[in-house]
């Protein structure tokens, strides 16, 4: 691994969500024992999609911290998620700030330990965040068309000097 991707690998997220995550899949593993031991014949039809949203869920939680990153080019930077891929090409981008971010209300996308992509209401307004944590030190890009875009690489400045951007100090 290079050191610029690296650098573009978003900072390390934290906090307890993990637990709560484990303690779903617990819960979901709980009924679905309970329905073989208490041998409720009505309700077997549901093991199998309680089994399935287990494996699911575990899969997606380990999975997609892994996916979310960024590149920066000469002309646009790319935004890999577990979904796909973002481009923001630099004629499109106004100003880019380094910030101290919160984010709130999920308005819509995926919310997890070590994910959190989609739209958010933050400290900023409306964002689409594609960070790996709730808050912390990230990047905001401003688009010309009035949209907010948040990351959070590592080392935000060696990640998007091939842009050739300028980052400005949030104040």
């Amino acid at each position: 691994m290079s050191r610029k991707h690296r650098d573009c690998k978003p900072a390390a997220g934290s906090g307890p969500g993990i637990v709560l995550v484990l303690l779903l899949v617990l819960a979901l593993l709980t009924a679905s024992v309970m329905l073989l031991v208490l041998d409720w014949q009505e309700a077997r039809w549901l093991l199998p999609l309680l089994l399935g949203g287990d494996a699911l869920l575990i899969y997606f939680v380990w999975a997609a911290p892994g996916r979310l990153g960024y590149r920066a080019g000469k002309d646009k930077l790319i935004i890999e998620t577990f979904a796909g891929k973002r481009e923001i090409e630099k004629s499109e981008v106004r100003a880019v700030r380094k910030v101290e971010y919160r984010l709130g209300l999920k308005v819509i996308g995926s919310e997890m330990p070590g994910y959190n992509v989609g739209t958010f209401k933050s400290n900023f307004g409306t964002v689409r965040a594609f960070v790996s944590a709730k808050r912390g030190r990230g990047v905001l890009l401003e688009l010309k068309n009035g949209e907010k875009t948040l990351i959070n690489p590592r080392n935000p400045e060696r990640c998007l000097e091939p842009l050739g951007l300028e980052l400005e100090e949030k104040s």
